[in-house]
């Protein structure tokens, strides 16, 4: 424990040299969260995944849910708002070019180039993804639509582009795909999140539809949920739904429904969320909507009987959602 704790110590340190816009040689940069993240990899809906993935791309994907982890527990775990993006900046100034910058001595940074190059990855979407997170550090708020499904993208359809090398598909064609169902994913999280976004004075509602609606700020930030309110959460559920459909007609042949496997599986779980946040009338300031593990196993279990039994095939199913 001594020598861990030591070790950790030692790898925290940062430095704030660089050299032409590229990370130095010699700097050694922060690993807060970077155990922990990797500690946490099975908890979370991701790992649920991996199951559907060859040896290599499981490892891949790990990887790539390390980086998306540590970035995001920044933003949310880090009290300081100038450490914060101090602590950002580093990642921001490893993605500023067509290639990572080369000289950091951090482990993850090290996992990722390799990643990027044996996959192939644009460099310019880990750039996206760490915009996304950026943006949740200042006030949050999303003046209209086009800003909403901007910041989707930014936070989860960019996500989605990065995957689709990793499962073995590609970007060119099935960046529609990931774009859609991105989106839903992140409207999803949103409708579930509103308290707890709202303890953070973060509001991602449109401020041109909150108007339309009659809703306040403080309605938001207090959870009254007023008629209006409840209308405009709908209007974004459909939203939502609409991606999900378009997401799955985007995979209109067999050989596309089995590379994106595994973010089928995923789509089981938010849709039953999304479906859940509707049959229980938005109230989601009163509990926030949990997938209990008995029910996260019958949901993958019916997925993976359908996948197997009537391969190339797309289930809908108003009861499990299978995608």
């Amino acid at each position: 424990m001594l020598a861990f704790e030591s070790r950790r110590c030692a790898l925290e340190k940062i430095t704030k040299r660089r050299v032409s816009g590229r990370v130095s040689p010699n700097t050694i940069v922060d690993l807060r969260g970077y155990e922990k993240a990797r500690q946490e990899i099975r908890k979370s809906n991701f790992a649920l995944s991996f199951l559907f993935l060859q040896p290599e791309s499981r490892t891949d994907l790990e990887t790539f849910y390390v980086f998306c982890r540590v970035v995001d527990d920044i933003v949310d775990e880090t009290r300081d708002r100038s450490e914060a993006r101090e602590r950002l900046a580093f990642w921001e100034g490893l993605f500023q070019g067509d290639t990572m910058a080369l000289g950091s001595h951090h482990p993850l940074a090290v996992s990722l180039d390799d990643l990027i190059r044996r996959r192939d990855i644009p460099v310019s979407l880990f750039r996206e993804i760490v915009a996304g997170m950026s943006s949740d550090l200042d006030h949050v708020r999303i003046p209209d639509v086009p800003a909403l499904k901007r910041y989707c993208y930014l936070a989860a359809g960019a996500v989605g582009r990065v995957c689709i090398p990793i499962f073995g598909g590609s970007i060119a064609r099935l960046g529609p795909y990931a774009d859609r169902l991105g989106e839903a994913f992140q409207l999803t999280n949103i409708l579930r999140d509103l308290k707890g976004d709202a303890e953070r004075d973060r509001i991602y509602l449109p401020a041109d539809r909150m108007a339309h609606f009659g809703v306040t700020e403080a309605d938001v930030l207090d959870g009254n949920q007023g008629r209006g309110f409840v209308r405009l959460l709908e209007e974004l559920w459909e939203i939502a739904d609409r991606d999900y459909r378009e997401a799955e007609d985007l995979l209109d042949e067999p050989s596309l429904l089995k590379t994106m496997e595994a973010a089928r599986a995923m789509s089981v779980f938010y849709r039953d969320i999304h479906r859940t946040i509707r049959r229980k009338r938005f109230e989601v300031y009163r509990d926030r909507i949990r997938l209990s593990p008995f029910r996260k196993f019958r949901l993958l279990a019916g997925f993976w009987l359908s996948s197997r039994v009537f391969p190339g095939w797309t289930a809908r199913r108003d009861g499990a959602g299978y995608v």
